[in-house]
């Protein structure tokens, strides 16, 4: 339920998604806020880019995915919830320039974090990806960074906290989601980090750069509102590839852009939802709000065309 703080004719709202607003109300303005019940309401009220959004019927009404219900748009049979603004921007654009590759991406991405328990996460993850200009993967997992330390095995790293964590390229590396901190409004606190090629740097925690994706599904905090911190913690993230740093130190990132060839996680999809522990200790939850099968369906087939539309 959200909370409003009224002093004078400014006004702190405090979404359920965990982003705060700060905003000059009129009476009129606060008369019609304290009547609304969702986040989408609210900010169709405060903000005049969401509510163009939410108020192109047109738009909606001419597309072939999106659909409006009760004043939220959603993606016509791949989720029962309700899309962030910022991604109903990026799927109309990419619908009009009947790009089919960003579609397909958006699906996958929006198909991956609906399964993802944390509303704070569904509601920010795709704006601080944008924000910070974080490719996804066609298979909509996406790209990061961080560093590592080596280990006196060959091709084995380690985090440079607890030196605990065993780091091998193309294997999950994993944290119990029990054990994470998956509280958004925290910056510095337990889960697995990873960052932007942007806000990364040389020898912080860590003296050696690597590229990881991760799913969604998984990312336990991300940083809201304005937040320059371009970090967010995750469960669970597949290293796959060794990265360089410039002379100022600085990231450079792979040389990709938003659905580029993921066929290296179409193995950690399926054993994700149809492997033992023999197999992998990584498991893709589908909550139980879900049907499970048209869910386990879209996610392998993500899984084939991963193999088979590889370039």
């Amino acid at each position: 339920m959200q909370k409003i703080i009224k002093v004078g004719s400014k006004a702190c709202i405090f979404l359920d998604s965990g982003e705060i607003i700060e905003q000059q109300l009129t009476e009129e303005q606060f008369k019609e806020l304290v009547t609304l019940k969702s986040d989408e309401e609210i900010k169709a009220l405060l903000d005049p880019n969401y509510k163009e959004i939410l108020n192109t019927e047109r738009t909606i009404k001419s597309s072939q995915i999106l659909t409006v219900k009760n004043g939220c748009i959603y993606w016509k049979n791949v989720s029962p919830l309700s899309l962030p603004a910022d991604l109903v921007s990026s799927i109309i654009e990419a619908e009009k320039a009947k790009n089919k590759l960003l579609l397909e991406t958006y699906k996958n991405f929006w198909t991956l974090m609906s399964l993802n328990t944390n509303r704070q996460c569904r509601e920010n993850l795709y704006k601080f990806l944008n924000n910070f200009g974080i490719k996804l993967a066609k298979c909509g997992f996406f790209v990061a960074y961080r560093n590592v330390e080596a280990t006196s095995k060959k091709e084995v790293y380690t985090d440079h906290y607890s030196h605990s964590t065993v780091i091998k390229m193309g294997e999950m590396v994993i944290l119990d989601r029990k054990k994470c901190n998956c509280d958004s409004n925290v910056e510095c606190a337990p889960g697995l980090h990873v960052a932007s090629a942007q806000w990364l740097s040389k020898n912080y925690f860590g003296n050696i750069g690597v590229a990881c994706l991760v799913n969604p599904a998984d990312v336990v905090a991300v940083p809201i509102g304005c937040s320059e911190f371009g970090k967010l913690r995750t469960c669970a993230y597949l290293p796959i590839d060794k990265i360089d740093f410039n002379k100022s130190g600085n990231v450079i990132p792979l040389n990709v852009e938003n659905g580029f060839d993921c066929s290296y996680v179409s193995k950690v999809i399926y054993e994700g939802l149809m492997g033992t522990e023999e197999d992998s200790p990584y498991r893709i939850i589908i909550p139980k709000d879900f049907k499970k099968e048209s869910i386990q369906d879209s996610l392998l087939e993500i899984a084939m065309k991963c193999i088979t539309e590889r370039k």
